[in-house]
């Protein structure tokens, strides 16, 4: 009886799997089809971050953009926010917030690397921006936005959940 309890309870934990990943994968096509059908960038940027907060029930959103005069000036180069979500994300695009490419942050080495990073505890993590206006981040993944193979910028989406990401999340979300 046991062991048909465990199988039981094993089978509706797959099953349940399932059904978030399908959820998950329908919620990435709809932001997709709804981005593909804006083509002011601003605009476009400002939605693609406030649906992929909302229909992933994240804590936060936000994409950065490196400044392409910083990469033919050839000078240290920064990745300036370009939209987040919540009022976090409207005081940091207020005050103009920006991370360095491949600095002490998981945005600057995605982009500097132009590969996806998770933390599953952003209070371990070895290379982290702790962002006072986002004290309850616990996890994050950074993905790198890349055009015609170079890194010109990333997203990031966080959780106040700890453990929030797997490595599956990152092909969903690419």
């Amino acid at each position: 009886l046991r062991a048909q309890i465990s199988n039981a309870l094993h089978g509706a934990s797959l099953v349940e799997q399932v059904e978030n990943r399908a959820f998950l994968i329908q919620t990435a096509a709809e932001v997709s089809r709804v981005a593909s059908s804006i083509l002011d960038p601003g605009k476009l940027i400002r939605q693609v971050v406030e649906l992929i907060r909302e229909r992933f029930d994240l804590y936060y959103a936000g994409l950065f953009l490196v400044d392409q005069t910083d990469v033919l000036a050839d000078l240290v180069q920064w990745a300036y926010l370009q939209a987040g979500t919540g009022e976090a994300g409207r005081k940091m695009r207020r005050r103009k917030h920006k991370l360095q490419v491949g600095g002490n942050s998981m945005i600057g080495q995605c982009i500097a690397t132009g590969k996806s990073r998770i933390a599953l505890d952003v209070g371990k993590e070895a290379v982290r921006f702790s962002n006072p206006l986002l004290p309850d981040t616990h996890s994050e993944l950074a993905l790198p936005l890349i055009s015609r193979g170079e890194a010109i910028g990333a997203l990031t989406i966080q959780s106040d959940r700890e453990a929030a990401f797997t490595e599956e999340d990152i092909a969903i979300f690419e």
